[in-house]
Order: C-alpha cells, then structure tokens, then sequence
C-alpha cells in the first residue's frame, strides 16, 4: 500500500480530527485515573469510618472547631466527587465526537486497503452472538432470569466479506461482563474489588492500553464459515496454568465447572499453548486435526496476542486480544505525524487472513 498518497488524501479528514482525538484522549486519560480512585473510596470509606469511628470522634473532638472540619472535609470530598463526574461527562461527550470523525476516516481507509470488504460503522457483534461463542463463562446458574444478558459489547463498527469461498464477520468489540465463576460473585466486596481490578490492570501490563479500562476483553471477534460439519460445541481457549503449575493443570481444568468435558490433544505444543473443552471428545479430536492445530499456534505466535475460538453450529469464532481495540485508530499516536494507518492496516490484513491461515477454504466436508 502507498500510505504517503493515502494519507495525502486523507490529510484533511485527519488533521480535522487530531485536536479532537488530543482533547477526548486527555478525558479519558484523567477519567481513567478518577473511576478506580471513587471505587476505592467507595470500598474504603465506610470500612475505615467503623473500624476507626472512636478513634476520628477523638481526633475531630480535639480540633478546635471540629464541627467546622468535619463539615469542610464533607464539602472538600462533595466537590472532588463532583469534579470527577463532570470529567466523565464531558469524556463521553468527546467520544462521541471523536468516534464520528474516525468513522469518516476509517470508511475511506477501508475502501482502499479493504475494496470487497463491506464496513458498517454504526452495526456491532451482538451480545447473542458473543454468548453463543461460549468463548465467555457460560451464564450464572443462580440467576432467575436465564435469558437476561450476561455480557454487553460497548464498541461498533462491523466488517463483513468472503475470502474465496468463505463468509467472515469481524467486529470490533469491548465486552463489559466478567469471564470468572459465578459462584464468586457472591462473595462480599467481590464485585467491588473485581471493578477496581478490570480499571487498574492496564496500567500494569507490558503493552496496555486505556481503551481496556473496565473492560474483560478487548479485541476483535471473528465469525466465519468452517470447512467440516459437526453437531457439538469445542472451545480452545489460552492455558493460564500449564506453564505455571505444570502437572497440576489438568486437575484445575478438569474443575472447570462452566465449561464441557475437558479434552487431551496429542499435540505437545498445542497443549502447552491452549486448553480445549468440549461436549463429544471424539469430535473435538476431528475437528482439531494435527495440520490444524500447527496452523493455530503459528498464528498465535503471528498476532502475539492471546487467541480463543470455538467451533459451534458449523461455525468458528474466535476472539483475538488487542489492546487498542480493533476496527479504531490508535487512540494514543498522532494521526497526522504517526504511522497510525499503517498499524491499522497490520490488523486488518491479520483478521482477514485468518482464512488462509486456518486454511478455511479447503472444504473437508459438504453439507
């Protein structure tokens, strides 16, 4: 691709957003640092004020005019609250004007680096669709209502082709729902702590991103057709424990109880990289041939990033981690002065891809 004529095209759509995308970035930047400061507060204020009560009636009792210290820090933690949801709103009002311009960006973009692919910026991957994958934990079994949603995708923006003979939707998604047990949702301050977790974990990661805050996953999630037939569901997700615990993995896995029978492939190196679970070991085994498996570790170590998938209803989704999310511009490079289009070009060329690396187009099986 020549991005320097690109981008000479596009000159104008991009320096018309780039002070917009500087002022929502440093929003969002200050938000970022608010939202876990109120949760902790929120958590720690009423756990000190019992436990140290005696103690700051003593304190407040000794100041002089302590009624009127007392008050004024009341009016002081009235405004830092009031300062902090007034950033949020005007964040959320940013956004929606930055995203308008980047949308404008990336529908031409696309047209030149994409040309048989349809992009529909306003259509996003369905939380139905998200739940169906099964690449998230099944749904709560305490809960009453079983058909309400377990998981909601915060971003837009679709992209929808074929790749020779195969069908494939990728969207960009930020799911706001949690991956973990269910059954720990009721432990008290749990849910709490866990907020202030999914707000703080970027800040601590290698390659992070504040497009991640809050957020259980952010990335690109792909539907596509696949090339054999099946009846059940196998779902291959990242080993978290074989690298670290060893031969005590399996035992942790097998104790999965949100996921299906849990299968050991033959593969010493997929195993090592992934977990799969599913509801036929057989299937699973037919589905996950030796090639296939070659062919997913090669392109998890292409994206660098972690890969989950399952097969169901004749269908492959998968899920890739980015942390700038993907179907966006870098949210944190110049759009006039960085080679922002070129990384954007890498993640399309990566999804679309995907097909010929899986080698989807070999068709096995017929309906």
């Amino acid at each position: 691709m020549d991005f320097n004529r690109i981008k000479k095209q596009l000159l104008p759509l991009l320096e018309k957003a780039e002070p917009i995308r500087k002022k929502y970035y440093w929003y969002k930047v200050v938000s970022s640092i608010s939202l876990p400061l109120i949760f902790v507060g929120t958590i720690t204020y009423p756990l000190f004020g019992n436990l140290l009560n005696d103690k700051l009636a003593e304190w407040t009792a000794s100041m002089p005019k302590s009624s009127l210290w007392i008050m004024s820090i009341k009016i002081l933690i009235f405004f830092i609250c009031l300062a902090c949801y007034a950033v949020f709103a005007k964040s959320y009002f940013q956004r929606k004007k930055y995203l308008t311009t980047e949308k404008q960006i990336l529908s031409s973009l696309l047209k030149k680096i994409a040309p048989t692919f349809r992009y529909n910026p306003k259509k996003q991957i369905g939380d139905r669709e998200i739940v169906n994958s099964e690449l998230l934990a099944k749904h709560n079994p305490f809960a009453k209502n079983q058909t309400r949603k377990q998981t909601l995708n915060m971003n837009q923006g679709v992209l929808s082709g074929k790749v020779g003979s195969t069908s494939i939707s990728m969207g960009n998604v930020k799911i706001i729902g949690t991956q973990m047990n269910p059954y720990l949702m009721y432990i008290p301050l749990f849910l709490q702590f866990y907020m202030v977790y999914t707000n703080l974990r970027p800040w601590f990661k290698k390659e992070n991103s504040i497009e991640e805050m809050g957020s259980s996953f952010t990335g690109m999630f792909a539907i596509m057709d696949f090339n054999k037939k099946f009846n059940g569901t196998t779902v291959v997700l990242p080993d978290q424990f074989e690298k670290r615990v060893g031969y005590l993995a399996k035992t942790l896995q097998s104790m999965n109880l949100n996921r299906d029978q849990l299968v050991n492939m033959e593969d010493t190196e997929f195993e090592n990289e992934f977990v799969v679970y599913s509801t036929d070991q057989t299937e699973a085994r037919y589905i996950l041939s030796p090639s296939l498996m070659q062919r997913i570790i090669a392109f998890k170590k292409k994206v660098g990033s972690s890969v989950l998938m399952s097969f169901k209803n004749d269908k492959l989704y998968m899920a890739v981690q980015l942390p700038h999310g993907f179907l966006s511009l870098r949210q944190n490079q110049n759009l006039v002065t960085s080679n922002v289009l070129e990384l954007f070009y890498e993640d399309i060329t990566m999804a679309i891809g995907i097909v010929e690396d899986l080698n989807l187009n070999t068709k096995i099986w017929t309906k």
